[in-house]
């Protein structure tokens, strides 16, 4: 069942979308979700600049340091690739493009990632060097012109520029091996 959880309000990226009403969402959290500090608050921030004709905005998440987040507005950012579904913001739209790409491959987290990492096979991806060991992170990757990233984006996916919730970690265990990995409510330092 859909339940409705807010709505996302920001300007659509397609131009045929001008017009169309604030649209409802839904959220997401894994049982072992931990909410950041002002929660509801930065919701409702991100919410006011989500693209009503989104799919997914991931709110907790891990991603490789080589898969750079595109800056798409104060609270958003566009992934190029992402991990664990810790807490995510769902569309209607966005189900229905996710059930059309059934079956699923894999753990559902690693494919709705590839799926992200799709979106940047092209002109666009190679000029922000998207999965390439050369990215340099400290650097910023360019928001493509609107035109591009109307193309580029078949799954409209986005997340929050600093993560909402991360998920448990005792420490001490694999998750500390992993230092090509950014973990939500971790640095990237």
């Amino acid at each position: 069942m859909f339940k409705i959880s807010g709505f996302a309000r920001g300007h659509p990226l397609l131009h045929s979308n001008e017009g169309m009403s604030p649209v409802p969402v839904c959220v997401i959290l894994e049982d072992d979700a931990v909410l950041n500090d002002r929660f509801a608050e930065r919701l409702e921030l991100i919410l006011s600049q989500l693209p009503r004709d989104f799919h997914m905005c991931s709110l907790g998440y891990s991603r490789p340091k080589s898969a750079p987040m595109v800056e798409y507005s104060t609270h958003i950012g566009i992934p190029s690739c992402l991990w664990y579904l810790t807490g995510y913001i769902l569309s209607l739209e966005g189900s229905r493009h996710l059930i059309k790409s059934l079956p699923v491959v894999g753990p559902v987290d690693s494919w709705i990632g590839l799926k992200m990492c799709s979106n940047w096979d092209n002109k666009v991806g190679d000029a922000n060097n998207v999965g390439k060991d050369k990215f340099n992170r400290r650097e910023k990757a360019k928001l493509p012109d609107q035109k591009d990233l109307v193309k580029i984006l078949k799954f409209r996916a986005f997340a929050a520029l600093v993560p909402l919730c991360s998920q448990k970690s005792r420490g001490g265990g694999w998750r500390d091996k992993d230092t090509d990995i950014v973990y939500s409510g971790r640095s990237e330092a």
